[in-house]
């Protein structure tokens, strides 16, 4: 019912397609994450996967910390009320002024480099921190790993770690992995973590370890239950090793918000071509952007139609441009549409909209948030070229008459 009353009254604004989130949806995912058994753990959100302050202000209610790489999404947090304490820092190439602030605040970084170590003790002597560490991780299509890889230190490069680190009388506290993402094999998530833990080993002032990326959209693709028990068994037995509790740290990103959105648009054309029907959207792939940059279409069904029946050969969903390389969908199946009808593309919650690209000149969407009770709220304004259609042009015009 909600979802229909957005395309109603969208249509008469002639806006842009919209994103549409459901709390309920949000709501277990959060508790998910919250259920691991094992007391000494936190969850920081990698807010690039979604960075809407509305959202992130739930997930800040419910006791999560957050994940960035950028000082945007630092200052993002901490006017959203995130203490320094509660926000992780990592990143490569950290600029200088950056470093000065994250120092000033206090905020817990983990570094990428030994250069990177040498310049952040230099500014900060004497600050305690975590060191970003290069594993092979399981990311789908991921060429980029182990030494191939640009981000983190390698096992070999530790004894230079602790010698900066000794020059500038440097804490390292932590350590710092990603593990990878969309991995459905709980044997390759665990080998991950337990690579982890045995380069843990060499750090003797260890407080905390930091476990990055890994669990995948969909519930059905992964076993959660096994891998929360598993994991709080691995840090509860490896902190009896160290003799003191271990803080653990998960940064999930896409599977908190990722299947608790859909992407809405309103179909504009349809064409017929000798193999495929060709669906036009008043929308771009630069407004839901993972297949742009993943090569990763998301799932794409028919929200409402006017047509029955299904198109006897295969759907590619394209954008509203002349661009060449805008599909949104290649090679589905779907109901027959017709011009005013909607579909919707499922999964995105995460690396959707925060991906967005203004190439193309599309109009930003908005955001709602289908809230438990019913009720909908627009959680992130989005722009009209339809609005003051005539007061617009007049502006336009008469710019061009004073150039």
């Amino acid at each position: 019912m909600s979802m229909e009353y957005l395309t109603n009254s969208r249509e008469h604004m002639g806006d842009s397609a919209f994103y549409v989130y459901e709390e309920n949806l949000i709501r277990h995912n959060i508790e998910r994450f919250k259920s691991l058994p094992y007391d000494n753990a936190s969850v920081h959100f990698a807010s690039m996967a979604n960075d809407n302050p509305v959202l992130l202000s739930m997930l800040k209610e419910e006791g999560f910390g957050l994940f960035v790489n950028s000082r945007k999404h630092l200052e993002l947090g901490l006017s959203l009320g995130f203490r320094p304490d509660q926000i992780v820092f990592a990143s490569t190439g950290i600029s200088a002024p950056t470093m000065r602030l994250l120092g000033k605040l206090g905020v817990r970084v983990n570094i990428d480099s030994r250069g990177q170590l040498e310049q952040f003790g230099q500014q900060h002597p004497g600050y305690s921190l975590g060191i970003r560490l290069n594993i092979d991780e399981k990311s789908k299509n991921n060429v980029f790993i182990g030494a191939e890889s640009r981000i983190g230190m390698l096992e070999s490069e530790l004894p230079e770690v602790f010698e900066i680190a000794r020059k500038y009388n440097l804490k390292l506290i932590g350590t710092h992995v990603y593990l990878g993402t969309d991995v459905t094999c709980l044997e390759d998530l665990l080998a991950g973590v337990d690579k982890t833990l045995a380069l843990s080993d060499h750090f003797p002032d260890l407080e905390f370890v930091d476990l990055g990326g890994g669990f995948p959209i969909q519930e059905e693709r992964f076993d959660f239950e096994q891998y929360r028990l598993a994991v709080a068994e691995r840090l509860e037995s490896y902190s009896r090793k160290r003799g003191r509790s271990i803080h653990l740290v998960l940064e999930p990103g896409r599977a908190v918000f990722g299947n608790t959105a859909f992407f809405c648009a309103q179909v504009t054309d349809v064409k017929e071509r000798p193999d495929r029907y060709l669906v036009c959207l008043n929308a771009s792939a630069t407004l839901i952007p993972r297949a742009m940059f993943y090569e990763d279409y998301n799932p794409v069904s028919v929200l409402r139609s006017s047509a029955t029946g299904e198109f006897d050969k295969p759907v590619d969903v394209v954008g509203s441009t002349t661009y060449s390389r805008d599909f949104i969908g290649r090679k589905v199946q779907l109901r027959q549409v017709k011009p005013g009808d909607w579909v919707k593309l499922h999964y995105a919650g995460s690396y959707c909209y925060a991906m967005i690209t203004r190439f193309l000149g599309q109009a930003m969407p908005p955001e709602y948030l289908i809230r438990s009770n019913g009720d909908v709220e627009m959680i992130r304004e989005g722009e009209s070229f339809f609005a003051d259609e005539d007061e617009s042009l007049d502006l336009a015009v008469a710019a061009h008459s004073q150039a």
